[in-house]
């Protein structure tokens, strides 16, 4: 939040936007300065289909199966202000549970849930997830030594990262996933992969770090080939009117891939105003008109 990038991207967001401010009053929560961590965790396993009907509410029809997992907020929460205004739409319920402060859809099982573990973190998803987060909070940790030790040295070094321990083909989130995010993650590309990590470090230069294991060398070197390849192209592509833009062609030319082993390790870094360049080229063009 505090670095060049991060005021860039505040700067982007309707602050002064009614519905945003009305928000704020009522719930006493601005994501902008209340807000200091945030955690997302998936087992990579969808839910079966008999799973989603049998949490469905009565007289609905159940969607397709999705990928479950849980988000954690680390922030100043106004608890008692954010239960009244869940409590504004009729739907939701309120309720302690072993200690915490549960907010669910009272008729609705599958609808996601929160639950305020005081009034510095939240934890929100599937609800039956949710309540089984809060009754192992005071248990031992029980998560793989491996992810543990990747978590906390990512945690440490960088600003926003991920790590992935599963396959990147078993993050498939089911019949209701985007058709193009099923069918790169379903390609051999990715099948290969058997172990994910990188992060991003924000300052006056951002940079971006990622590691891929693969099953072996031979699939490692493979990958690296496939991701020079791919960079390659969106550089010579750069020219045409639906080409890269040419800021991001800017910043691929730092793309370092290296294989040792089974390991392709991924390096690329930017000047923060480049970062900022490609931002505002992706954006939609303002159209302005006038009547003469």
């Amino acid at each position: 939040r505090n670095s060049p990038f991060g005021s860039f991207m505040l700067s982007q967001l309707p602050a002064s936007e009614p519905g945003f401010q009305k928000f704020v009053e009522a719930s006493g929560f601005n994501p902008r300065t209340d807000l200091q961590e945030i955690l997302v965790a998936t087992s990579g396993t969808p839910a079966t289909p008999s799973d989603a009907a049998a949490s469905v509410a009565p007289g609905k029809v159940a969607s397709p199966p999705q990928m479950k997992g849980l988000i954690l907020a680390r922030g100043n929460f106004n608890v008692d202000k954010i239960s009244a205004l869940a409590k504004t739409d009729g739907k939701q319920g309120i309720q302690t549970y072993n200690g915490a402060t549960l907010i669910s859809d009272r008729k609705d099982a599958s609808a996601s849930a929160m639950a305020f573990l005081g009034p510095n973190l939240l934890v929100a998803g599937d609800p039956q997830m949710v309540k089984a987060a809060i009754d192992r909070r005071n248990q031992a940790n029980t998560l793989d030594p491996q992810l543990v030790t990747k978590v906390n040295s990512l945690s440490a070094s960088q600003d926003a990262w991920a790590v992935s321990i599963a396959p990147l083909s078993s993050l498939n989130a089911g019949a209701g996933a985007d058709p193009m995010m099923q069918g790169a993650l379903g390609g051999d590309i990715f099948k290969k992969i058997t172990e994910t990590s990188g992060g991003i470090k924000f300052g006056s230069l951002i940079q971006m770090t990622t590691e891929l294991v693969a099953m072996d060398e031979k699939n490692a070197t493979a990958l690296g080939d496939v991701l020079r390849f791919l960079a390659g192209m969106v550089a010579m592509n750069s020219g045409s009117p639906k080409g890269a833009p040419p800021v991001l062609v800017t910043i691929l030319q730092s793309l370092n891939v290296q294989t040792q082993g089974n390991v392709v390790s991924v390096t690329m870094s930017a000047p923060e105003d480049q970062v900022e360049g490609l931002i505002h080229s992706l954006q939609p063009a303002a159209k302005i008109g006038a009547k003469i």
